[in-house]
């Protein structure tokens, strides 16, 4: 386990942040390496190489070559550490997000913070010198991925957190490519109009639930930060920037505060997505540098991009506690809901008990109509455990007919960065793999007994 001072530089007690969330984490979900490691590429390789192992630590560089300070990574690799985060055991983040979404807790502005102990400005200021990695071998360059961007709504003044990743170009400057769909895209747009940049402030190192918080969909009018709030129970302490008008977790380890220019444009890219592809489809936006603040001894953290689990399962925390709750709604006998790692963001199985003919058909309409990165969705029964794939593919191989139990939608919308779309478009496919009506047959089990005595001696 790691410790730190809880009391600040400036003399107040730390609050929730990624240090206090360190110092607890258990030393077996810890790898520390203590020896040089280039960031370019060995640090990917690493999570990568645990990843194929079954293993999932946060990992700790303590020194990165040629950089002050140390590097974190892998997070958020394990679904039962992203329940942890919030506080609540394996299996309850659903139940944790919908609270959180029903009774945010709205955040705090205080007089200051440590993520402001250093400020670099002018001439100092050279954004190369934080230790920010280059993944794999087709990226452009050296990218932060894990960089939580708040703006503000150039209309109503409501916060906004998103992720975009953004490509260092010199000193002062990176290469943006933004979500077109998404909420910062709209605010750059209406920042145009009226005739002025669009101020962001760049979070890096936050309390896990501020990351997660980031990731969701939620409608423009919400802040996230009210959201993260709620997931830790207590309100988000936030400061004022130095040199944009935007808030800022007071607690952070750096903040990179400057705007996205309205009118300019250059290349940027090509990227390590998470299908596992790099690609160059860009906006080509480019961010502008004012300031850097952020503590005396910094942590910088990074996200491992492309098909990473840490990457996915972050990206899809929020969003599968939000549609399962929508597809709850609708569909009473929903057991449970899983976007598995093979499909990237794009499958989804889902267990149920069906109470009527038809109702597993109805849901696979919902679930595709709820999020359209979904193209493949499979219903099975409550038998089915939908987070063991074996299980899944079980019974698509028992209990499915292509002819009778499997519909598409083509030319349906869908997720751009799908290599295999086109103009924004995609087939979706629907396999129904519940029993149907009238069916004879058993699964083979064991008495409860006896599974219970073989997990107890394995245990042992």
């Amino acid at each position: 386990m790691l410790t730190w001072d809880r009391w600040t530089s400036a003399g107040a007690l730390e609050r929730p942040s990624l240090r206090t969330w360190l110092a607890a984490l258990p030393e077996r979900d810890l790898l520390r390496v203590s020896e040089p490691v280039d960031l370019d590429y060995y640090p990917t390789a690493l999570v990568l190489e645990l990843e194929r192992q079954g293993r999932s630590p946060v990992v700790w560089f303590d020194a990165p070559t040629g950089f002050r300070g140390p590097v974190i990574t892998n997070l958020f690799g394990c679904r039962d550490r992203i329940a942890a985060m919030v506080g609540v055991p394996p299996g309850g983040f659903n139940a944790a997000w919908s609270k959180a979404q029903g009774q945010p807790l709205p955040s705090i502005v205080i007089g200051g913070g440590p993520v402001q102990d250093v400020v670099v400005e002018g001439a100092a200021l050279d954004v190369g010198r934080l230790p920010i990695s280059r993944h794999f071998e087709k990226d452009a360059g050296r990218y932060i991925g894990s960089g939580i961007l708040v703006c503000k709504d150039p209309d109503t003044g409501v916060r906004n957190l998103s992720y975009q990743r953004l490509q260092l170009k010199g000193p002062n400057r990176f290469g943006a490519s933004l979500h077109s769909r998404g909420h910062i895209w709209e605010h750059l747009a209406r920042a145009r109009e009226l005739k002025r940049n669009l101020e962001v402030a760049v979070v890096i190192g936050a309390h896990p639930a501020i990351n997660l918080a980031a990731a969701a969909k939620v409608a423009k009018e919400v802040d996230e930060l009210d959201i993260a709030g709620a997931l830790m129970g207590e309100p988000v302490a936030l400061v004022k920037c130095r040199t944009i008008d935007v808030e800022v977790p007071a607690f952070a380890e750096y903040v990179l505060e400057g705007e996205i220019l309205a009118d300019d444009y250059e290349d940027e890219g090509p990227y390590g997505e998470y299908t596992g592809y790099a690609t160059d489809r860009s906006t080509r936006n480019v961010f502008v540098v004012k300031a850097i603040t952020s503590r005396a001894d910094p942590i910088f953290h990074d996200i491992i991009p492309g098909y990473s689990a840490e990457h996915l399962l972050l990206g899809r925390s929020a969003r599968e506690a939000h549609v399962y709750l929508r597809l709850k709604e609708m569909v009473p006998g929903l057991i449970a809901l899983n976007y598995p790692k093979s499909g990237t963001h794009f499958h989804a199985y889902f267990s149920m008990r069906q109470m009527a003919k038809g109702q597993a058909r109805q849901a696979l309409m919902l679930l595709m109509g709820l999020d359209p990165y979904i193209k493949l969705a499979v219903a099975v029964d409550d038998d089915v455990n939908v987070f063991d794939e074996s299980e899944v593919l079980w019974a698509l191989a028992t209990r499915f007919q292509a002819d009778r139990d499997m519909f598409m939608v083509p030319d349906a919308f869908c997720n751009r960065l799908d290599p295999s779309s086109h103009d924004g478009v995609s087939t979706k496919m629907a396999l129904d793999a519940t029993m149907p009506p009238g069916w004879e047959f058993e699964r083979n089990a064991v008495p409860a007994e006896a599974a219970a005595w073989a997990r107890r001696l394995l245990a042992s």
